[in-house]
C-alpha cells in the first residue's frame, strides 16, 4: 500500500471511530429519547406533557431546534410570554434558521395576542389559581349529599310507616271507658 492510501485509511478509520463515540454519548441518547417522546405527545394534543419532553432534551444537549419546540408547546398552551421567549431566544441561537420567518409571524401573532389580553400562564399546579381561603361549594362535599340520602330513607320510612294497611284493622282502645259491646 501506497502511503497516500494508507493516510485515508487512517483518516477513515478515525472518522469513523469519532462518528460511534459521538452517537453513544448518553447526552445525545437521552436527548434523542425525549425529543422522540415530546414529538408523539405532540402530536397527539398533549401540549403539556411534551413541553416537558422538549425541556428536558434540550437539557442534556442545547440543541436550538428544542427551543423552537417549545415555543410551539408554549404557544398551544397559551402561555404566549414564554413562547414569544423560547421563540426569540431560539432566533437569537439560530440566526439563519430556516423557518425564520414563520418564528418571525408567531412572535408578531403574540404579541398581538398578548396586547389584547389574551395571554394566560400556563400552570402545572392548578390549585394555585383559587384565592386562598376560598372553600368548594357544600354541595360538592360528600357528606352533604349523605344528609340528604339520610333524610331522604327516613323520611321514606316514616311516610311508609304512617300509610301502612293495618292488617288487624283499627287499634282498639277504650279511652278510659269500658268497651263497647254490639249485640245482635
Amino acid at each position: 500500500m501506497t502511503a497516500p492510501v494508507r493516510l485515508l485509511l487512517v483518516l477513515f478509520v478515525t472518522l469513523f471511530a469519532a462518528r460511534v463515540a459521538y452517537a453513544d454519548d448518553p447526552s445525545t441518547r437521552s436527548a434523542k429519547r425525549h425529543f422522540d417522546r415530546g414529538q408523539k405527545l405532540f402530536n397527539l394534543g398533549k401540549f403539556d406533557e411534551a413541553l416537558e419532553e422538549y425541556q428536558q432534551a434540550y437539557e442534556a444537549q442545547e440543541i436550538p431546534a428544542f427551543l423552537f419546540n417549545i415555543g410551539q408547546c408554549y404557544r398551544n398552551l397559551g402561555d404566549y410570554d414564554a413562547a414569544i421567549f423560547s421563540f426569540k431566544k431560539y432566533l437569537k441561537l439560530e440566526p439563519d434558521a430556516e423557518n425564520r420567518e414563520q418564528v418571525e409571524e408567531y412572535i408578531t401573532e403574540l404579541e398581538a395576542e398578548q396586547e389584547k389580553g389574551n395571554s394566560r400562564r400556563f400552570k402545572l399546579d392548578k390549585k394555585r389559581d383559587e384565592p386562598v381561603g376560598t372553600a368548594a361549594p357544600i354541595y360538592k362535599k360528600w357528606w352533604f349529599w349523605t344528609g340528604i340520602a339520610v333524610v331522604g330513607v327516613a323520611g321514606g320510612v316514616g311516610i311508609y310507616a304512617a300509610t301502612r294497611a293495618d292488617p288487624a284493622g283499627p287499634p282498639t282502645t277504650t279511652l278510659g271507658h269500658p268497651p263497647i259491646v254490639f249485640a245482635p
